[in-house]
């Protein structure tokens, strides 16, 4: 029996890194050596508070899955075997995936909505992810990053890029020059700004850390703004009617960030949801009609519309991404560097990344292999 080393989940705070059997692709499966995992909330929240995702006490019903999990669900590496009926081409590719998983079979899947089938689940969230040596992940969700010219640690970026594409999306076809604004630029929100930037759009971009405007400046943003205790204050209500704002996309996921949203949004204006909110809400439905407003929600991604394109916008930040993941630390060193900094609102950067084979921490890099 070939064995791999792996961050196992046993409940809230509790991570163990253990020897474990290496898993058989099943069939239009992909049996990937993972070269870099990306760590973001969702896997410090359920880290520090959970389970709320990983089915540790009660089997999941499009999985299967019960019991301990092994987390990473943002993931790039090598094929190093296929299941039945899939592509032996696979072999020796080096994938971004997403980790989704789907039916193939539905009405939402038939219109690519793959993220709205009735059994969606993820890779690292329902059933055991890429914090390990190896990971087994449908051959549907993933692509070829080489083919894109990315590297392991560019290709492990593709999946919250994948989220971004889906979220500016729901916002529907904007006119090229449009102005827009992105709330929140943090783990999901940088990649955001990029992606809409790269569409043509002219963002203007809030928070209330200084080092992730600049950030987003760097990404393309035409306007930065400080909203914090410390900073310039909201953004006015003359200057969003003067940039003639079309979207507002809400990425904090705060209760006072969806209130700055509901109120500071223009007529007209399409109010994109991107951050989960975990607190019940009373929406003004009044102002929303008589100003003619949008409210929309936006939930992961559709791996066929989104990580393609995702894909390629990370190909056209090559560059850029090394201010955004830094740093790439060892499996051994992931609640330390990784799910605390995160969980506590510490982190040392807007992304951390992981690798498995790796036995210390080190650069980003832009052309490393598996």
């Amino acid at each position: 029996m070939a064995t791999m080393t792996a961050a196992v989940y046993h409940g809230p705070r509790d991570v163990r890194i253990e020897t474990v059997e290496v898993p058989a692709p099943g069939p239009g499966e992909l049996l990937v050596r993972v070269g870099t995992v990306g760590v973001c909330g969702t896997d410090a929240a359920e880290w520090s508070s959970g389970p709320h995702l990983h089915p540790l006490h009660t089997t999941h019903p499009a999985t299967g899955h019960v019991g301990p999990t092994i987390p990473g669900h943002e993931f790039s590496g090598t094929v190093e075997a296929v299941g039945a009926g899939v592509a032996s081409g696979w072999l020796g590719t080096l994938v971004a995936s997403t980790g989704s998983v789907s039916c193939g079979t539905c009405p939402a899947c038939g219109r690519g909505e793959s993220n709205q089938c009735d059994s969606y689940a993820g890779v690292g969230l329902h059933r055991h992810g890429a914090l390990a040596e190896f990971v087994v992940t449908p051959a549907y969700s993933c692509v070829d990053a080489g083919s894109h010219g990315l590297g392991a640690d560019e290709a492990a970026l593709c999946q919250p890029m994948a989220i971004a594409v889906h979220a500016a999306r729901r916002a529907g076809q904007l006119p090229r020059g449009s102005a827009v604004v992105v709330q929140g630029v943090g783990g999901v929100g940088v990649f955001l700004v990029f992606a809409l930037v790269r569409a043509g759009l002219e963002v203007i971009a809030t928070d209330v850390d200084e080092a992730r405007l600049e950030l987003a400046r760097a990404m393309g943003a035409t306007l930065v703004r400080n909203v914090g205790a410390g900073g310039e204050g909201p953004l006015p209500p003359a200057l969003l009617r003067e940039a003639d704002v079309r979207a507002f996309f809400e990425v904090s996921g705060s209760e006072a960030g969806l209130a700055t949203a509901l109120e500071s949004a223009p007529r007209g204006c399409r109010i994109v949801l991107l951050g989960i909110q975990k607190h019940r809400s009373s929406v003004d439905l009044a102002r929303l009609t008589l100003h003619e407003q949008t409210l929309v929600g936006t939930n992961a991604l559709a791996y066929e519309a989104d990580l393609p394109r995702a894909a390629g916008l990370i190909a056209e930040g090559q560059g850029l991404w090394a201010r955004v993941a830094p740093t790439v630390v060892p499996l051994s060193r992931l609640v330390e560097d990784a799910l605390a900094p995160l969980a506590a609102g510490h982190a040392a950067a807007v992304k951390t990344l992981v690798a498995p084979h790796d036995a210390i921490a080190r650069p980003f890099s832009a052309s490393r292999s598996v």
